[in-house]
């Protein structure tokens, strides 16, 4: 009994801890091969005049996605469906310094309260869907008043000699979510 039970105490803490890393894989796709409800929202809302349209299938080791990303009125946009094509959520990618001082300033306190080094690579706005603002969003794009659900990161961490890349979520309020350590495939390294 106590070696079953330490066994069960392993595997959890193993797939709790595969839990906290991300490992992402991005295909290339065609519209048309997307589900059927994702296709008709972007149809319906993707304004006439944005330019780089790509789409992409995307799994990270726990879900599968579809996503669109474009460029329109010179900021990038990512629109997630799940599996089934319904909306997840619109990303728009700011700039460091156009972020709300307070909020930045709130995100580096608890990045070097946290970390030895950090560098921050991105920073995208998140409406969830559903939430405050994805149905003002689109087609018209993006309005200062608009309030963010969260905030999606990617920083670089070195902590004890160790570089690390995390995609961290804040709040509207710059509050600390939760943090998934970003791991790369082997084969991304293989030079041809």
């Amino acid at each position: 009994m106590k070696h079953l039970l330490l066994g069960i105490f392993v595997l959890l803490s193993t797939f709790a801890h595969s839990q906290e890393k991300k490992i992402e894989k991005e295909e290339d796709i065609k519209r048309n091969n997307m589900p059927e409800n994702a296709q008709k929202y972007l149809q319906d809302n993707i304004p006439e005049k944005s330019r780089k349209i790509r789409f992409y299938y995307e799994t990270d080791g726990d879900k599968e996605s579809y996503e669109a990303k474009f460029k329109f009125r010179k900021n990038r946009y990512s629109v997630e469906f799940n599996e089934r094509g319904i909306l997840e959520d619109i990303e728009v990618v700011i700039k460091k310094e156009n972020l709300d001082r307070a909020l930045r300033k709130k995100i580096d306190a608890y990045l070097e309260m946290e970390n030895d080094r950090y560098r921050i690579e991105k920073i995208q706005a998140q409406y969830i869907a559903g939430g405050n603002n994805t149905e003002e969003l689109l087609p018209g794009g993006i309005k200062k008043e608009l309030t963010p659900d969260n905030y999606e990161l990617i920083v670089a961490t070195k902590n004890a000699g160790k570089l690390k890349k995390f995609e961290m979520l804040f709040d509207a309020e710059a509050n600390f979510k939760s943090e998934r350590e970003i791991l790369r495939n082997s084969y991304d390294y293989l030079i041809f």
